[in-house]
């Protein structure tokens, strides 16, 4: 156990260039740690949109509730947390649960951290972000529904998959250039020739097969449905306006799963949408059916899901669990139940890289990741990987 001496916090830049607060924890003997949280742009209901609450407001509850100038676990601290998301925040949770956990990894190792035997770390497969859509199109921006269409990585040799990826983003960038512009939400986008999310598809993997790497990368899709439900149905209001109630979206999909085998399909339906989640997943056998915003990383809701068979697999986001602890107890829902798990960093980012000790302590299948070609914090999760399995 450790001891927290006092509670501090600054405001810091994150990846969107907006001051959000990081936390200091120091402990009794002199430690200290900082934490950060990243947030997301797509929020899924179970998820606080905002919290008003100052940081100096938090960190005198928390000496209140008597969590400083006591021994403490990292358990005990994120309990509390856990406890105080409602009125704290999930990104100042984490912000604070990740601080202390920097903190007494000064003195400990990162297997004594996890409570596991020092055995050899191994990296996951990269699920690589290569376009993007949606309303929040940065890299690589397309005119689609979906926010990002990725490639997943069939090898864990980092140095190959690095240098596939870069082969693969320069022909993207060179094929997108002399595509015709449009404006999404005050971003400059690429579209093609129909308004069609298909042609998304099509583009990418051209490039992949013509690059003679179709047996190296397959197809995943993170459709953020949640964003598109609406009381009438799902709306493809950027691409041809569509309108498809749950049984016509849920052919929609078997559609594209047929045409394209897509082999990774992400959050396809509304958090509310179970019967749908449960129909589509039980008529896949090579497609697999993740759940994202569907679980919000809650363990709970992730062994709920896997009983029911909603789903395949689930993506852990570790501000999104709210705590240190909660994102572990995710991981081990999700394996204990069979589930493939993925891990992710969020979209607004900032240096933290508990995501990439996570992934390899846990031995996490997947991680998504990226875009590495502009955001360099996503390479520095990914070396935070190669020293871990290095």
């Amino acid at each position: 156990m450790a001891k927290i001496n006092s509670i501090a916090y600054r405001n810091i830049l994150n990846s969107h260039v907006e001051f959000t607060n990081e936390f200091i924890v120091e402990l009794a003997d002199g430690s200290m740690g900082i934490g950060g949280s990243p947030k997301g742009e797509t929020i899924s209901m179970w998820e606080d949109k905002r919290a008003t609450i100052t940081p100096e407001t938090i960190i005198k509850r928390i000496s209140a509730a008597g969590c400083i100038g006591k021994e403490i676990t990292q358990a005990d601290f994120d309990d509390y947390l856990q406890k105080e998301i409602p009125s704290i925040g999930r990104n100042n949770s984490f912000g604070l649960s990740l601080s202390f956990f920097n903190a007494t990894r000064a003195t400990l190792s990162i297997h004594e951290l996890f409570g596991k035997s020092k055995t050899k770390l191994v990296p996951p497969f990269l699920c690589l972000n290569i376009l993007n859509g949606g309303r929040h199109a940065y890299t690589n921006p397309v005119l689609s529904d979906f926010p990002e269409y990725l490639l997943v990585a069939q090898s864990k040799n980092l140095e190959e998959v690095i240098a596939d990826h870069g082969e693969i983003q320069r022909v993207v960038k060179e094929k997108l250039f002399g595509k015709t512009k449009t404006v999404v939400c005050g971003n400059l986008v690429n579209r093609f020739t129909t308004s069609d999310n298909r042609e998304c598809i099509d583009f990418l993997l051209a490039i992949r097969d013509d690059l003679g790497l179709s047996d190296k990368f397959e197809l995943m899709i993170d459709a953020s449905a949640g964003d598109l439900c609406t009381e009438k149905g799902y709306h493809l209001s950027l691409t041809d306006g569509s309108l498809r109630v749950s049984e016509r979206f849920h052919e929609y999909w078997v559609d594209i799963i047929n045409q394209y085998g897509l082999s990774f399909l992400e959050d396809p339906f509304s958090e509310q949408d179970e019967d749908s989640w449960q129909r589509l997943t039980s008529s896949q056998q090579s497609c697999h059916i993740i759940g994202d915003n569907f679980y919000s990383s809650d363990a709970g809701r992730i062994e709920a899901g896997a009983d029911k068979k909603y789903s395949h697999g689930a993506i852990i986001k570790p501000n999104q669990a709210g705590t240190i602890t909660a994102a572990r107890r995710a991981v081990e829902a999700a394996q204990r139940k069979g589930q493939i798990c993925i891990s992710s960093h969020r979209s607004i980012s900032t240096e933290e890289t508990f995501v990439s000790a996570l992934t390899c302590m846990y031995g996490v299948k997947y991680i998504k990741i990226g875009p590495l070609t502009s955001d360099y914090s996503s390479v520095i999760r990914l070396n935070e990987i190669i020293r871990l399995a290095g």
